[in-house]
């Protein structure tokens, strides 16, 4: 698109009708008046085009055209919120953002769309990598590195995924405390936005040039902060081991396979180095007037210790009842009914189930101890007793509470996206299948009935069978499961991004109040054992 377009032209673009055009040249048109009234920065030219959008949803879209659709309402919307923030100078994260929640939904929904994976590859990384660069946008930079990763094994030198992937794994290293994992996410982002220069990396517009010297101003940025060559020639990430038994190496494989481990490395793949659940709170500045411990460590910690072990803990057990064969010994004398629905019972199942409802559940006690930490005034007896994660946030039902609505910490604005992902009504609609319907099926599973059917059967048999059950395939919960297991890794590393932010703004406060460090220690594996005395 030509950055130089007349106010003329946009006229022209603002006044044609799609009404005697096909789908297709009207999509064309749209995605040329949206694109125009982005870059002239005219929110009318864009709301015209919404507006046609709407209209084209009346007729009877083919798969490909209603994936486009999508991803046009998205640029639209991204431009509007892009228009808006802008000008608003008090605040500067997107907290409550209309325009920024229907961009995530339209993208979503081309995502999500039957029709995506036949799109032509170049626009199925466009919308991929438009995703990334939103999530990213809204704190959710864990998040945004599997949809970059995802389009480039589409498209391995898409210019602005590989672009988008360095910038991200550059605010992943702003994230971090001083150490090593630092330096090595450095490196990877340095050599992402590098191949986002170099002459093999596509570009869809014309504009390659422009974004090979964009990407490799960054580049040069982090090579001023960090020794890139140096850390590159260490080969950190080979470094480590797996475990010593076989079982232990499957395991810690499979972990690292699915990015299910607490660590910021594992963004960078299946790397030895990243086996470790290395994730820990930042240290802690506390007011001696506080510290009503004397000299143990805040109750944070154990509070964060208690989070970190159920999540170890549920990720095992989703791992033993993925990769289970054959029937556990404990199943042997336990008398089954056959329904004759195909339904599935046993430990295997038993522990999918449970890991799901363990992991889930880490969600609502990230809640808990943002509302202690933060002190976001949730403390009566009756508030404490319904809050979770989706109501953490507001004052009421739909109000944002003034220190969330004026905070600037990247980390907790993660937090309240990635909690409108699982309960804004319209939102978790919009995402793939193994992602919708997560709190219904938690409840299921808490309080319910919920049938498990043997994968295969699934789809053959009537889910309204009058039997009172919420059903699902073993497939299907397994997928679900692994989604909800992501969710909540990503939960608590936004949780100490959000505390590290915080911490760093007490270290640069002038308070004159006494405070006091303390240096706590890891515990000994021994320390671990059960033992019956």
């Amino acid at each position: 698109m030509n950055k130089q377009i007349t106010a003329h032209q946009l006229e022209k673009l603002h006044m044609r009708s799609i009404v005697n055009l096909d789908t297709a040249e009207a999509l064309e048109h749209l995605g040329m008046f949206i694109d125009a009234g982005t870059e002239a920065g005219n929110p009318k030219s864009i709301d015209r085009a919404l507006r046609q959008l709407e209209i084209l949803d009346s007729r009877q879209l083919s798969d490909d055209h209603a994936v486009v659709t999508h991803y046009y309402k998205a640029n639209a919307y991204g431009a509007l919120a892009g228009i808006h923030h802008g000008k608003s100078n008090a605040v500067t994260l997107r907290w409550n953002c209309t325009d920024t929640l229907k961009q995530m939904f339209h993208l979503n929904s081309a995502i999500s769309h039957k029709g995506f994976d036949a799109q032509n590859p170049v626009l199925q990384c466009q919308i991929l990598t438009n995703y990334g660069n939103l999530l990213k946008e809204v704190g959710r930079v864990i998040d945004a590195i599997a949809q970059w990763d995802r389009a480039l094994t589409i498209l391995p030198n898409f210019g602005k995924a590989r672009g988008g992937r360095g910038l991200g794994l550059a605010r992943y290293t702003l994230l971090q405390g001083e150490g090593l994992n630092k330096e090595i996410l450095a490196q990877h982002a340095y050599d992402s936005l590098v191949s986002a220069s170099k002459s093999d990396a596509f570009f869809e517009s014309d504009d390659a040039e422009q974004a090979n010297s964009y990407y490799q101003h960054f580049a040069n940025q982090l090579a001023g902060y960090f020794l890139i060559d140096e850390i590159r020639e260490q080969n950190y990430l080979v470094e480590g081991e797996l475990g010593k038994t076989k079982a232990e190496r499957a395991y810690r494989a499979w972990c690292l396979d699915n990015r299910l481990v607490l660590n910021p490395l594992n963004e960078l793949g299946s790397w030895t180095a990243a086996a470790a659940d290395v994730l820990t709170l930042p240290g802690l500045t506390v007011e001696i007037s506080d510290n009503l411990n004397g000299a143990r460590p805040p109750p944070i910690f154990g509070f964060f210790n208690q989070l970190k072990q159920e999540y170890a803990s549920a990720r095992f057990m989703l791992y033993e009842g993925i990769t289970s064969n054959g029937v556990h010994f404990a199943d042997r004398q336990v008398k089954i009914a056959e329904t004759l629905d195909y339904s599935v019972f046993s430990l295997a199942t038993e522990r999918i189930r449970t890991a799901y409802r363990i992991a889930y559940s880490l969600l609502d006690k990230v809640a808990v101890l943002l509302n202690s930490y933060l002190g976001l005034g949730h403390e009566d007896t009756e508030k404490l007793k319904k809050l979770s994660f989706s109501n953490v946030w507001f004052s009421k039902k739909t109000s944002l509470l003034p220190q969330i609505q004026e905070s600037k910490n990247i980390g907790l604005c993660g937090l309240y996206w990635l909690s409108r992902e699982l309960h804004d009504g319209d939102l978790k609609l919009s995402t793939a299948a193994d992602s919708r319907e997560l709190h219904v099926i938690r409840n299921e599973l808490e309080h319910k009935y919920m049938k498990v059917r043997e994968g295969w059967a699934a789809p053959f048999i009537d889910k309204d069978a009058g039997d009172y059950a919420y059903t699902l395939g073993s497939n299907e919960l397994e997928a679900k499961a692994l989604r909800v297991m992501e969710i909540a890794r990503s939960a608590l590393l936004y949780l100490t991004f959000a505390i590290e932010h915080e911490e760093l703004i007490k270290a640069d406060s002038s308070s004159m109040a006494l405070t006091v460090q303390m240096h706590v220690k890891t515990m000994k594996n021994s320390r671990k054992r059960r033992d019956h005395f």
